[in-house]
C-alpha cells in the first residue's frame, strides 16, 4: 500500500517536472513570436511596464472602491476580466501542453491532466495574483463593506478555467456582460458581480453558431470576412489592448484632467501602432493567394484591399477616442489617418522601420503640442 502510494507519488512528481518543462519552452517559443516588432515592444512596452503595473491596481482599487460608482467599477471589472482572458489565451496552447496532449493522455489519468493544467494556469493568471495580494491586505472589516470582491475573486478563477475549456461560452460571455454594464441601472457593486456570474454561467448553456458556410471565398469581402474567422486572434487582442488604452486614459484624466493634451498625444499614438499593426498579418497573404485572385483579375483589387482592415479597426478606435476627449481636433484626427497610412505603408515595404517611424512621430507630436 505505502510502496503503491510513493510510486504514484512519484511518478506525479516526474509528469510535473515534465509539463513545467514544457510549459516553460512553449512560453519561450511565444516570446520570440514578438520579433516582428523587435524594438518597438523592448522599448516601448518594456519601458512602460512599471507603469501598466501601477495601473493595473489603480484598477483594482476603482473595482474594490465602487460604492460610489458602482457601474463605473463593474465596467473596470469586465475590462479587467477581457484583459486576462485574452493574456490566458495567448498562454492556453503552453498551458495545456496542447502539442502533446494526446500523447499525455496515454500515459497519465485525465484528472492528473486537469491538475496539471489548473496549477499552471494558476502560475499564469498574474491579474488573480495581483488580485489576491489586494485581497490579502484587506482586513475582517474592509472585507465586510467590500463583499463584491470575493465574487470578482472567483469570476477571475472561473474565467480563467472556461478559457481552458469552453472559450466559446467566454466570448459569449462577454458579450452579455458587455451589454449589462452599460445598461443604465441604478445597482450596488454586489448586484454587478451576481450579475456576471449569471450570465457567464447561461454562457456555458449556449451553442456555437456557424455561418461560414454561406461565405463565398472568392469575392474579396467573403476572403476577409473568413480570413478574420479563422483568425479572429489578430483582432481579439489589438482590440482588448484599445480597451485598455482608452480606460487607462479615462482613469488617468480623473486625475490629471490638466495633462489631456499629452494623453489624447498618447492614446492616438497607441491606436494608430494596434491598428496599424495589423498589416503584418496581412502582408503575408499577398505571395499566398495573388495568383488566386489574379485568374479572377481581382490582383489590383485584393492588393488594396491589404490595407483596408487595418483602417476599419483605426476608424472605430478614433470614434472611441473622439468620444473619449471631447476636445479632440479634427487635425490630430486626420494626422491619426495619415499616420497610419504611413506606418501600414512601412509594415508592407520597410518592416525593419516600422517601429522607428512610430517613435520619433510620437516624440514630434508630444513635443509640438
Amino acid at each position: 500500500m505505502i510502496a503503491s502510494l510513493t510510486q504514484a507519488i512519484g511518478q506525479y512528481r516526474c509528469f510535473m517536472g515534465y509539463r513545467y518543462q514544457a510549459y516553460k519552452t512553449e512560453l519561450t517559443q511565444l516570446l520570440l513570436q514578438l520579433k516582428n516588432f523587435g524594438l518597438l515592444f523592448l522599448v516601448v512596452l518594456g519601458s512602460a511596464m512599471l507603469g501598466m503595473i501601477l495601473l493595473l491596481f489603480l484598477g483594482l482599487g476603482k473595482i474594490i472602491d465602487s460604492s460610489d460608482a458602482p457601474q463605473y467599477g463593474a465596467q473596470m471589472a469586465w475590462l479587467y476580466l477581457l484583459l486576462q482572458s485574452v493574456m490566458l489565451s495567448a498562454m492556453k496552447s503552453a498551458i495545456k501542453n496542447t502539442a502533446q496532449r494526446a500523447f499525455q493522455q496515454t500515459l497519465v489519468k485525465r484528472y492528473w491532466l486537469g491538475l496539471m493544467d489548473i496549477k499552471l494556469l494558476l502560475l499564469s493568471n498574474v491579474w488573480l495574483i495581483a488580485s489576491l495580494i489586494i485581497a490579502i491586505d484587506l482586513s475582517v472589516s474592509q472585507w465586510l463593506r467590500v463583499p463584491h470582491f470575493l465574487l470578482f475573486l472567483l469570476l477571475q478563477l472561473v474565467l480563467g478555467i472556461l478559457c481552458l475549456y469552453r472559450p466559446i461560452a467566454l466570448a459569449y460571455g462577454f458579450l452579455l456582460s458587455a451589454i449589462w454594464v452599460t445598461l443604465p441601472l441604478d445597482a450596488n457593486p454586489l448586484i454587478y458581480q451576481c450579475g456576471f456570474m449569471l450570465l457567464f454561467a447561461l454562457s456555458t448553456l449556449m451553442v456555437p453558431f456557424c455561418f461560414t458556410a454561406k461565405v463565398k471565398l472568392s469575392s474579396l469581402a467573403g476572403f476577409w470576412l473568413l480570413f478574420f474567422i479563422h483568425n479572429s486572434w489578430a483582432l481579439i487582442w489589438r482590440g482588448a489592448l484599445l480597451l485598455c488604452v482608452f480606460m487607462a486614459s479615462k482613469v488617468l484624466l480623473q486625475e490629471r484632467a490638466d495633462l489631456a493634451a499629452i494623453f489624447s498625444i498618447l492614446s492616438l499614438a497607441f491606436v494608430v501602432l494596434f491598428s496599424s499593426s495589423l498589416q503584418f498579418d496581412c502582408r503575408h497573404l499577398h505571395q499566398q493567394y495573388n495568383v488566386f485572385f489574379k485568374m479572377q483579375n481581382k490582383q489590383t483589387a485584393f492588393f488594396v484591399s491589404l490595407f483596408i482592415p487595418s483602417l476599419i479597426v483605426l476608424l472605430f478606435a478614433l470614434v472611441g477616442l473622439g468620444a473619449l476627449f471631447n476636445h479632440a481636433s479634427n487635425l490630430l484626427l486626420v494626422i491619426g489617418v495619415v499616420w497610419c497610412l504611413l506606418q501600414q505603408i512601412l509594415a508592407q515595404k520597410k518592416p525593419a522601420h516600422y517601429a522607428l517611424v512610430w517613435m520619433v512621430i510620437t516624440g514630434l507630436l508630444l513635443a509640438v503640442y
